[in-house]
């Protein structure tokens, strides 16, 4: 009886798998025929798109970058470029709020 059960839920592992492979197969024939009747690529291919640039950017390494010694991400940042805040000038007289009153 224990063959049974092992036979029924490897079939039903094979047909879960076999409905997902056919869900994705009709995801992709439908957004590559939206693609070409409407000229916008589909998110997959624009986030792959981008990681594919992003990994091969100068600032996280390059195709060569980390071989080569020279510092990568926030180290290759030069620190003039980065502004992060407004210098002001603190004027002790400045007017404050008056307290609240209670009541």
């Amino acid at each position: 009886m224990n063959w049974i059960a092992r036979i029924v839920m490897g079939l039903l592992g094979l047909v879960f798998l076999a409905g997902l492979l056919a869900a994705l197969g009709l995801y992709i024939v439908f957004a590559t025929i939206r693609w070409l009747l409407t000229g916008r690529k589909p998110q997959v291919v624009m986030v792959w798109q981008q990681f594919n640039a992003m990994r091969k950017s100068p600032r996280w390494g390059g195709p060569r970058g980390f071989e080569t010694g020279t510092p990568s991400g926030f180290e290759a940042q030069s620190q003039g470029d980065i502004v992060d805040v407004e210098v002001r000038e603190v004027v002790e007289d400045a007017p404050r709020l008056p307290p609240r009153r209670q009541g």
